[in-house]
């Protein structure tokens, strides 16, 4: 029973440790794709957002087992509008998008705590 109990943890560990850095990940494409508006870059920005965006859909593949599927689904669905908001009519906009899927990328490691 012992042997069970520590596979069990260090299974947990590694789970989170992949939630971990994912988020991570996630949230550095993000605020490197954001930055890059700052600095009027914004073919540069739209392309990094969209890469950002494709790598929360791949990323969700494997995570749609850790955590919540609807909280994954947010981050997409939010990830999915940014390319188009990095323009210069739009940066308010932007703002206020990249740091709600900043907020829901912060979520993760909760929802995957939550569910053990």
């Amino acid at each position: 029973m012992r042997k069970w109990m520590i596979l069990l943890a260090a299974v947990l560990l590694g789970c989170k440790q992949y939630v971990s850095a994912t988020a991570g990940s996630l949230r550095a494409q993000v605020q490197s794709a954001y930055a890059q508006t700052l600095t009027q870059q914004y073919p540069q920005a739209q392309q990094a957002f969209r890469q950002a965006a494709h790598s929360a859909r791949q990323a969700s593949k494997k995570l749609g087992l850790l955590v919540r599927r609807n909280a994954l689904d947010r981050i997409n669905e939010t990830m999915a509008v940014l390319p188009q908001y990095a323009n210069p009519e739009n940066q308010a906009d932007l703002a206020v998008e990249a740091a709600r899927v900043l907020a829901q990328i912060d979520q993760l490691e909760q929802c995957f705590t939550g569910t053990f």
